[in-house]
């Protein structure tokens, strides 16, 4: 059981299909909210609205296809959990294309109790993920800053052979973290 509010984008054409897929989400996550786009015109809508901490997508739509909500949603938030919900990723081909292309899962709709488990699943390694980036980011801007320490001590230090290559290669270091 989920103890934190989720907020979960639901991209589904069948009304009912999107309840039972809410049912579901219902029962580790009693607080989530959901929004629902059935087609791409309401996809587009919503999802500049705000970024959810999940999608939950149909894989064929009439209009757009899951595929491509998932690569419009990878350019803007690569580490969005996204979890394919169809009937259709029965095809090894498909699946392995969705995975390929950054879906965190799929559950087919005839399978639908193993939403639960597959949502936790894949929450969990998304915030193992954005713990792990943000650790990563964290030493990196530390890094930065020892080596402008290093630069400033560099600055007061006397001249000797070679300062002014050490001072160089350290500006493009620098310059390289900070872009």
């Amino acid at each position: 059981m989920l103890d934190r509010p989720l907020n979960i984008l639901v991209i589904e054409d069948m009304k009912t299909d999107a309840e039972l897929v809410k049912r579901q989400v219902m029962k580790i996550a009693p607080q989530a909210v959901f929004t629902i786009a059935r087609n791409r015109a309401e996809f587009f809508e919503k999802i500049d609205w705000s970024v959810p901490d999940v999608v939950l997508a149909d894989y064929n739509l009439p209009d757009i296809n899951g595929l491509e909500a998932l690569l419009h949603i990878r350019k803007k938030s690569p580490f969005l959990p996204f979890i394919f919900i169809t009937g259709i990723l029965n095809d090894e081909e498909k699946v392995a294309e969705a995975v390929l292309n950054g879906a965190s899962g799929y559950v087919l709709k005839e399978n639908l109790s193993a939403l639960p488990e597959k949502l936790e699943d894949v929450l969990l390694k998304a915030d193992e993920q954005k713990n792990a980036a943000m650790e990563e980011e964290r030493r990196w801007r530390e890094a930065g800053l020892n080596l402008q320490k290093v630069q400033a001590k560099l600055f007061k230090t006397a001249d000797f052979e070679g300062k002014q290559e050490i001072m160089q290669l350290i500006t493009e270091v620098l310059n390289a973290i900070q872009d």
